[in-house]
């Protein structure tokens, strides 16, 4: 019998009782923080616990957590079957909620998979797009229903709502795109031109400035610019709306929150965009001509000869088309967005972070389609 009691009865023993399949290991004394050291050395001439069976804690006297983790850990290493026997109400209580935080704490974690968590992950991205494109294409129907009903009964239009946010998305927004649009189009002459003088051809950056603005960057920046002032002002005024529950009482009181709310918005989105569009071709090209004379040493009547040598009307005409589009998917995403807020500040700071992005994305997705499309067509 191995026997690492010492001498003091507060101090902390265990031994080996008995001996062959009987065999146990006894706890006695204190087993507590101050005494942990003690404890840990006590320990050390256990050795191997063959078959672990059962650790008698009758001569325990004090445990505390400490003492309590010292015990769980030996009879861990005790062997599988080890328990412990003549356990004080108090010490059990103890030693089960050590028992469980150790194991919460012992857990592995499961082993990583690269693979099957970046398939996981673009699955789940794949299922978002598809929610997010159902519940668009479903909010269109509606807003196309409402629609349809003020057409039919046109003393439901709100006309001054119409002209309001006509104001909002298109006047306000006049000066923010002419300056971005003017310095863009100086930038991109100034560019093209550096890149083909090493071919002698700096006059044919004219030439590409006035195509590509206009078929390309000038609704791009238009509707880019629009995307976050005005799809983040159409969500955070509805969903502030759903917030307050003002929705639910124009439900109640019969007014369709769709005539009402949103289809004045996506109305006056679609003629103030072109508006727009127009204004920021015209400023691309008027900064284009500035940086004509300060890099280039062209005149202005030099400039516009070989800018209307270069363009044709149909390449206008492709820009203004796409425009009325790339508003309805803008107005669309906003409000819907709007329509998802639920009762809390940080729901509408979330939708209008999404309705930004949603916006740029899908205006940069029809962009794409509406160029190759074109462009095939011999537009």
């Amino acid at each position: 019998m191995l026997n690492l009691d010492t001498t003091q009865e507060y101090q902390p023993g265990c031994r080996i009782a008995g001996e062959g399949p009987s065999a146990r290991i006894a706890i006695s004394g204190a087993w507590t923080l101050a005494v942990l050291e003690d404890a840990h050395r006590a320990l050390q001439g256990i050795g191997e616990f063959p078959g672990g069976h059962e650790i008698d804690l009758a001569g325990l006297l004090h445990l505390d957590t400490a003492g309590a983790l010292a015990l769980v850990s030996l009879r861990n290493t005790a062997g599988g079957a080890a328990q412990f026997v003549n356990v004080r109400t108090e010490h059990r209580i103890l030693l089960d909620e050590v028992t469980r935080a150790a194991s919460a704490l012992g857990e592995v974690a499961p082993r990583s998979q690269p693979l099957r968590d970046f398939l996981k992950q673009f699955a789940s991205i794949l299922t978002s797009i598809g929610r997010d494109a159902i519940a668009l294409t479903m909010f269109l129907g509606e807003t196309a229903a409402a629609l349809g009903r003020v057409m039919a009964n046109p003393a439901k239009f709100r006309g001054t709502a119409f002209v309001r946010q006509i104001q909002a998305t298109g006047l306000s927004a006049v000066p923010i795109v002419a300056l971005v649009c003017v310095l863009l189009g100086g930038v991109i002459l100034q560019q093209a031109a550096r890149q083909l003088r090493y071919f002698g051809a700096e006059a044919l950056s004219i030439d590409m400035l006035g195509i590509l603005t206009l078929r390309e960057i000038g609704v791009m920046l238009a509707a880019v610019m629009v995307a976050g002032r005005s799809a983040s002002a159409f969500t955070a005024q509805i969903g502030t709306m759903k917030m307050r529950e003002e929705i639910d009482a124009m439900r109640t009181l019969g007014i369709d929150p769709i005539e009402t709310l949103v289809l004045p918005r996506i109305l006056a989105l679609i003629v103030a965009l072109p508006l727009l569009v127009f204004i920021a071709d015209m400023m691309c090209l008027a900064g284009g001509a500035a940086m004509a004379k300060l890099y280039l040493s062209l005149d202005l009547p030099v400039y516009l000869q070989r800018l209307n040598a270069a363009i044709t009307a149909k390449h206008f005409y492709v820009g203004l088309i796409k425009a009325p589009f790339v508003a309805l998917v803008i107005g669309l995403v906003g409000c819907l967005e709007g329509m998802r807020a639920e009762g809390s500040a940080e729901s509408v700071g979330k939708q209008v972070t999404a309705a930004v992005v949603k916006a740029i994305f899908l205006v940069l997705v029809l962009d794409g389609v509406f160029a190759i499309f074109l462009s095939a067509s011999g537009f």
